[in-house]
Order: structure tokens, then C-alpha cells, then sequence
């Protein structure tokens, strides 16, 4: 295979990024999780009782974030092609 057909390589950055993201995804749904403790004056036990929720409030935070981050790396490559095409009809009437 060659090098210019391959498209991406995971690198162990980019897997601690990914896991420091969702690590404050965890943190948000926690504080989601907190606040409604506190708004609704519950037993602050819940917190860790009902922590299976907190996680898949954390991992629907998560998925939302890596679908907002592919619709702007689409819309990125849309704008790019276009701003090359623009160039280069610029370039041929040079």
C-alpha cells in the first residue's frame, strides 16, 4: 500500500486526547447529575447509585461532540475544494 492512500494513523496522542474529551464528558454528566441532586433535593447517594446513567449521559455527550466534529470537518473539505476550484479558474484567466 502506499503511503498516499492512507488516510489517517491513530497515534497514542491522539487516543489520550479522545480519552481526556470524554473523561470531560464524564465530568459535565456528573455535574448534570450533581445539580439535579441538588435542584430536587434528593439523597446525595444517587450519585453514585445511578452512575450507569451518568455514564450514557456522558457517552450521548461524547457521540454528540464526534457527530458536531465530522459535520465540521465535511463542511472544512466543501469549503477548501471550493475555495481550490475558485483559485484555480483564477489562475486560468491569468
Amino acid at each position: 500500500m502506499k503511503l498516499d492512500k492512507v488516510i489517517s494513523v491513530i497515534t497514542l496522542r491522539d487516543v489520550v486526547r479522545e480519552v481526556v474529551v470524554f473523561g470531560i464528558c464524564l465530568l459535565v454528566a456528573l455535574g448534570v447529575s450533581a445539580y439535579a441532586v441538588w435542584h430536587y433535593q434528593t439523597e446525595w447517594s444517587e450519585l453514585y447509585t445511578d452512575i450507569g446513567y451518568t455514564v450514557a449521559l456522558a457517552a450521548v455527550i461524547y457521540l454528540a461532540r464526534c457527530i458536531f466534529k465530522c459535520l465540521a470537518i465535511v463542511v472544512w473539505r466543501v469549503v477548501c475544494k471550493f475555495r481550490q476550484r475558485k483559485q484555480n479558474a483564477y489562475n486560468k484567466l491569468k
